[in-house]
């Protein structure tokens, strides 16, 4: 179908629909903005001075020294003033009375108002001061308001802490060691969690108590002290920190280190170093059990906990995670105090503990070795428990015996378990029985001062009951050990 215009044109009606459609989108885009740029833009953040601008608003965030000029370098008591400038959407001053929020990032500065908040001017400016606070470096200061609407602007800009570059020094601080505790071991000695080095760091600042950067410092140490230190002099770094390490020698020695600031007489001395812990010494290494006897002979399962001592050449403990290595002939060892499927223990304050347990094999005398080494050569000791059984025998009882004037009688008496080892410790023997009584002395077998199969010696006491009667009596000597288990021996008494 086909239509004149006013013209005597002929369009298409397809041709006009779509001239119409175009239009209408064209339309609809220039309403919404489109085509030809945005009437607003995203918010957006510099480095150091500059405009944070959305269609909420902008802000301007600048900082000037005390003359008014630009910087961003504090120094000592001389603080900056940052300085806010907040407009409308439009490019417009946003008057007096919108507030301004200041933020730092760190600790090294320090806000003028605590709040960390002003208001703008008339103006549409708001101020705030900073100034140095603890330590040296870079720090960020943000300013955020809101101008339009409910979202809020903001803009940073970065600054400086340090000493003018014509600071004098006035002080040379000591600041810290690694390790915290200042102590190293000796030469040679060194290993997981050992050090033979030091870090020592010292501060050279103002008259403000700002580091000073680039300034010479000499370090030094009493003449034929045995250690090294890792250099004479050196210069601070940007925040006024400069270290110098001290190597140990092969001698335990303390030692502080005097750091001087070149060309004047400022001074300061380190924490005092101590070099200490040589290598494992064999003539400082012991072990020993708790307990030298057991009753374990016939039992599985007993414990008794060994212990090994280890200093160096001059009586130095070691240092701690020295590992000391158990072997044992009879029963098992079970490594650091019976809590490691290991057969070995690391060393804590010079000395460490695993747990033995008597199981098979069983033996009446059993040994234990610990081995460890000091790199150049292997490091050995052992020692011995007696390792008890629960039943024993004595010797030098006579039965029956005949009363003579009813007169007491003394039995000197050894007793020992079935292999004549001793008895376990704390076996008790008591004397009971029918017209006759006794006592046994001492009471108790003690722990066995030495180790050798040989019982211990006692003496049995039989009296006669009182009137010394005639016919016979019978006297029970009981050994009972401190797992409970029993021997009993009968000593038969006449009366004449």
């Amino acid at each position: 179908m086909n239509i004149n215009d006013q013209f005597g044109k002929r369009f298409a009606v397809g041709k006009l629909f779509r001239i119409a459609l175009a239009a209408v989108v064209l339309s609809v885009l220039s309403a919404c903005g489109g085509g030809g740029g945005s009437a607003g833009s995203s918010g957006s953040t510099g480095d150091s001075g500059g405009t944070g601008t959305t269609n909420n608003g902008s802000i301007q965030l600048s900082l000037v020294d005390q003359a008014g000029t630009p910087s961003n370098l504090l120094s000592g008591s001389a603080g900056l003033l940052a300085k806010a400038v907040v407009t409308n959407s439009s490019g417009g001053s946003v008057g007096p009375g919108v507030l301004v929020t200041f933020s730092l990032d760190g600790t090294i500065a320090a806000l003028s108002a605590t709040s960390g908040t002003a208001l703008t001017g008339s103006d549409g400016v708001a101020t705030m001061g900073l100034k140095a606070a603890t330590g040296t470096g870079a720090g960020t200061l943000t300013a955020s308001a809101v101008a339009v609407g409910t979202t809020a602007i903001t803009k940073s800009v970065t600054f400086e802490v340090k000493a003018p570059a014509n600071a004098t020094p006035t002080s040379i601080k000591f600041i810290s060691a690694v390790p915290a505790d200042t102590s190293i071991v000796i030469k040679g000695a060194g290993g997981n969690g050992r050090s033979e080095v030091a870090i020592l760091t010292f501060s050279v600042v103002d008259k403000t108590d700002l580091g000073i950067s680039n300034v010479k410092v000499n370090f030094s140490i009493p003449a034929n002290t045995p250690v090294v230190l890792g250099a004479n002099s050196g210069f601070t770094d940007p925040a006024g920190k400069i270290t110098v390490a001290v190597n140990s020698g092969d001698t335990p020695v303390s030692v502080a280190v005097t750091a001087t600031v070149d060309g004047t007489a400022i001074f300061t001395k380190s924490d005092t170093v101590a070099v200490t812990t040589g290598l494992p010494s064999a003539s400082r290494f012991s072990i020993g059990p708790e307990k030298t006897g057991v009753e374990g002979r016939n039992h599985i399962g007993v414990l008794d906990k060994v212990s090994a001592y280890l200093a160096d050449a001059d009586g130095g403990v070691v240092a701690d995670g020295i590992p000391i290595v158990f072997t044992t002939d009879g029963g098992a060892i079970i490594g650091d105090e019976g809590t490691k499927a290991t057969a070995r223990c690391l060393t804590k304050n010079g000395s460490c503990s695993v747990t033995w347990v008597s199981q098979a094999p069983f033996r009446s005398l059993v040994t234990i070795i610990a081995t460890t080494t000091n790199g150049t050569e292997s490091l050995q000791q052992s020692t011995q428990i007696v390792n008890s059984a629960s039943y024993g025998t004595i010797t030098g009882l006579l039965s029956p015996w005949t009363f003579s004037s009813c007169v007491a009688k003394t039995f000197d008496v050894t007793v020992a378990d079935d292999f004549g080892y001793p008895m376990p410790p704390d076996t008790a023997i008591t004397v009971t029985g029918t017209n006759v009584t006794g006592v046994a002395l001492p009471a108790k077998v003690s722990a066995p001062a030495t180790v050798s199969q040989t019982g211990t010696s006692h003496s049995i006491t039989l009296t006669p009951v009182t009137g010394c009667a005639t016919g016979t009596g019978r006297a029970i000597i009981e050994l009972k050990t401190p797992l409970g288990n029993t021997t009993t021996f009968a000593v038969n008494v006449i009366y004449p």
